[in-house]
């Protein structure tokens, strides 16, 4: 809880992550809807919860590179104990953006026949794994600023050839086809799905999501320093 504690209390002393996560999502409502989705913020929110989590574990990089971590290995805590805390305070704030959004979801389109209970989850579950991914991609790097450079391309190419920016109907089969292997590519397929009343396949698409986050999440944490 010590670590939760301090990790939840750095968050919410940057007026930066205030803004991004609680105050970015607000806009994403208001975005016009295409024919036969979900209006388009439903979609964009995978984009942001990119963002959100890489800036969350901007704190992990930093406390890796400054030998905190080192630090931490000669104390009586664990590195279990502090990476569990960090995400766990990760994992509850994006939980609490993605209520937000959701109920901010619910009252601008109150007279569409939507499961926000579903939609909810596919956020939820899509923050796990954007969490780990992060995770795995920070621990592919010392430096936050080289880290920072190539993640902002390489999201925003992911978030297109996955149907977050662009809708999956728009997307050629051949790229369609590439972009099932992206972790991302399964919250546009989950909303497309659950969209057209195939929840058996939004099942499908929440266990593929996790699965990610467990193969991101052993594969991360195995960097210490």
């Amino acid at each position: 809880m010590i670590i939760f504690n301090h990790a939840l209390k750095r968050i919410l002393a940057q007026p930066l992550n205030i803004f991004v996560i609680m105050i970015m999502p607000l806009p994403l409502i208001f975005i016009p809807s295409s024919d036969n989705i979900y209006p388009n913020g439903f979609y964009m929110y995978g984009l942001l919860s990119l963002f959100s989590a890489f800036l969350l574990c901007r704190s992990i990089v930093k406390e890796r590179s400054n030998k905190i971590v080192q630090r931490i290995s000669a104390a009586p805590i664990s590195y279990a104990s502090y990476l569990s805390g960090h995400l766990l305070a990760y994992v509850l704030i994006l939980t609490v953006q993605a209520i937000l959004f959701t109920l901010g979801l619910k009252l601008y389109y109150s007279d569409m026949n939507i499961n926000f209970n579903m939609i909810f989850i596919l956020f939820f579950t899509f923050n796990i794994m954007t969490i780990s991914f992060c995770l795995f991609w920070n621990s592919l790097f010392r430096s936050y600023i080289l880290s920072y450079s190539l993640f902002s391309g390489v999201a925003s190419l992911m978030a297109l050839a996955s149907g977050i920016t662009m809708p999956l109907a728009f997307l050629p089969n051949s790229i369609r086809n590439f972009s099932m292997f992206l972790p991302t590519y399964w919250l546009p397929y989950g909303l497309e799905v659950l969209y057209n009343n195939n929840t058996s396949y939004v099942l499908l698409s929440l266990i593929i999501l996790l699965i990610y986050s467990g193969v991101f999440l052993l594969i991360g944490s195995r960097r210490r320093f």
